[in-house]
Formats: structure tokens, sequence, C-alpha cells
């Protein structure tokens, strides 16, 4: 039970004592009428003690309790007369109630109320045919007035303490869905970031790695038939070593900070030129002037898809030429990879691919693979170019 309606329900024991000791003065002599009157109390502390800590604020059983409680007051004041000022407190008091209820509900309470503290009035003083009647009459509208606005005051004061404790609990709440929410996106994008320098790695070392191994098992087999053969290609194993070593220089550097591609033409060509070291495959770059102008993350998203696109070429499609187009047609960047290497009837996505997809997306692109019987296999990128660049 909250302390407001405990201290309510408090008030009204201690004015039900006042009533009953009123009550006893008048009627000890009469037990007829005293009776009655003493089971009204008591009938009144019990719907009180019900209404406070069993019934729904606003309900219908409420309104109904209120009602009695009025009317039942009312009937022991008429019997205790002028010295029963406990009891005009006590009618006094559902007054805060009130002004819990409904519209309909509630100005109908106010006039039964209004209507009960009338007849009281004019039961102790009369008809107000004179003077003297009539001022005691507008006193006592002014004090009703007045205690009228004081439970108004106290009952906003309630609501707007209950308002704040609602509000509390609601920032409690969305304080703890916060944290819950903050804790989500560290582990988002903790899962962002691996799964950014697996494609780092992957895009990166992945051919770098898959020459190695080639050679090394390619100088494996000859290692007896032409040992001078080995040497040689001991050497460019050395070279590939040396080349993982600075791309993996150039992956952590990355990962620190995202670097932006300065000479994007001339990016391209070292690219290709580090690929050369590890394969004989004839690359062939075409590209249109001013790429230089466009945005970092486009130009890195590019980057990397050569770089995929040629890892795969050597390590899956057995090409023996790779042609590399980049031009810019109404407004989109486009990129065409194709090689001639073996062609598949279904195209199954790895992780190279997947992470084409996935950086062609960000940008708001589309990429589509194609292979036939012959022709080897194609990627063709097509990449919005915003306003701000154009």
């Amino acid at each position: 039970m909250p302390k407001f309606k405990k201290y309510l329900l408090i008030s009204r024991y201690i004015l039900s004592l006042s009533m009953f000791i009123g009550i006893y003065r008048f009627y000890h002599n009469k037990v007829s009428t005293m009776t009655p009157l003493l089971v009204l109390i008591f009938i009144l502390l019990v719907n009180d003690y019900i209404r406070t800590t069993k019934l729904t604020i606003g309900s219908k059983y409420m309104c109904i309790s209120l009602l009695f409680t009025i009317c039942g007051a009312t009937v022991i004041q008429y019997f205790i007369n002028a010295s029963g000022a406990g009891t005009i407190v006590y009618i006094l008091l559902p007054l805060i109630e009130i002004f819990e209820l409904k519209r309909i509900s509630q100005k109908f309470l106010f006039f039964v109320h209004s209507l009960s503290l009338f007849v009281i009035l004019i039961l102790q003083i009369g008809i107000p045919n004179n003077w003297d009647r009539l001022t005691i009459l507008s006193r006592a509208m002014l004090f009703y007035v007045a205690v009228i606005s004081i439970a108004y005051f106290f009952k906003t004061v309630q609501i707007e303490k209950e308002e704040v404790n609602k509000l509390n609990k609601k920032l409690q709440l969305a304080n703890i869905k916060l944290k819950q929410y903050n804790l989500e996106v560290e582990e988002l994008t903790t899962a962002k970031e691996r799964a950014r320098v697996s494609q780092e790695l992957h895009d990166s070392l992945g051919h770098y790695l898959m020459a190695l191994t080639m050679h090394l098992e390619f100088a494996k087999k000859i290692c007896e038939t032409k040992p001078e053969k080995v040497k040689e290609i001991i050497v460019k194993c050395e070279d590939i070593a040396k080349s993982s070593i600075s791309s993996l220089r150039e992956i952590v550097d990355l990962l620190k900070e995202e670097r932006e591609i300065v000479d994007f033409y001339g990016s391209i060509r070292k690219l290709i030129n580090n690929f050369h070291l590890i394969t004989d495959i004839n690359i062939n770059f075409n590209a249109d002037k001013n790429l230089d102008n466009l945005s970092p993350i486009i130009k890195s998203s590019i980057y990397k898809t050569i770089q995929e696109a040629i890892t795969n070429s050597i390590k899956h499609g057995k090409s023996s030429e790779i042609n590399i187009k980049i031009f810019n047609k109404n407004e989109n960047i486009n990129l065409i990879i194709k090689n001639n290497g073996t062609s598949c009837d279904k195209i199954i996505k790895s992780n190279g691919l997947n992470g084409i997809d996935d950086r062609v997306r960000l940008l708001n692109g589309f990429a589509n693979y194609s292979s036939s019987n012959n022709l080897g296999f194609s990627i063709d990128i097509c990449i919005p170019i915003p306003m701000e660049e154009i």
C-alpha cells in the first residue's frame, strides 16, 4: 500500500474515534439510537479499509464505496449536529479520492458530496433568511472551495510524484536496455573486425602462400632429375616469401588505419607486377583516366576485388591470360575481369567471391559472375558514384 493511502486510512480511523466519542456523549442514555450509529461507524471503517487496500481506482465498486462513505458520514453528522467537527473532516477526506475517478463518476460524486454538505449546513443553521445566516453559508461555501483546492493540489502533487516514479523506472529500464544494446554492438563490432581481418589475410596473403606451395611441390618433384632448376625455384620462393612479409606489414598498417590509395592506377600496376613474380600468366590492364578522384572506399574495394580475381584465376581457373578493364559509364564505375581458364556449369561462391559481394554491396553496387564453355570465367561489377564525386 502506498504511504499516502496508508496515512489517509489512519486519519479516517482517528476521525472515526472522534465520531464514536460524539455519538456516545449524545446518546449514551439512548441505546436504541446509539447502537445503530456505532454499527454504522464500524461498517464505514470496514468499507474504508476495503476501498483503500482491495479496490481498483476508478472501478464501479470504488464509486459505490465512496458514495456509501459520504452518505453514512452525513447521517452521523445529522445526529451529532454542530459538535461533530470530526465528522465534517471525515466527509471532506473522500474529495482526495474523487479526483482519481473518471469524469462521469467524478462529477456525480462531487454533486452528491456538495449536496450532503449543503444539507448538513442547512440543518445546522436553518434557512438563510437573514444576513447572519447568509454570511455563515457564504463562509462555509468559501471554506468548501478552499478544501477542494487544497485536495486538488495534494492530489496533483501525488499524481506528479507517481509520474516521476514511473519515468524513473522507464529511464532505469531504458538504461539497462541501452547497456544491453551497447554490449551487442561491441560484440557485433568485434565480429565484424574479425571478419575484416580474415578477409584481408585471405585477399593479401592467400595468393602468395598458394604460389609458394605450388613452387615447393614442383621443386619436390624435380629435385632428383633437375637439381639446377630447383635452385631457381628456391630463389623464386625466397622472393615470394619476402613479398609475403611485405604484404603482411601492409595488412598490419591497414588494420591500424584504413589507408587511402593515392595513386590508384600505379597501385594496381604494382599489384599486377607482384603477381608476375609468382606466375607466368599474362595480365592485361586498361583503365580510364582520373580514377584517383574516386572515394577511398571505392578505390579500396576495386583494388581488393582485382587482387581476389587474379588469385582465383591462378588457383582455380588454370588461366593463361587475364583481362582487366575499369571504366566510367553513366555515373557508374564498371569493373570487368575475364580469364580464359577452365569454365564451370555451376558457380559455387567461396570466401573470395563472398568477400567481393560484401564489398560491392556495401557501396550499393552489384556483381555478376558468369562462366560458359571455353570462355573461362568473368566478373562484371557496377558501383554507383556518389553525386559529390561526379
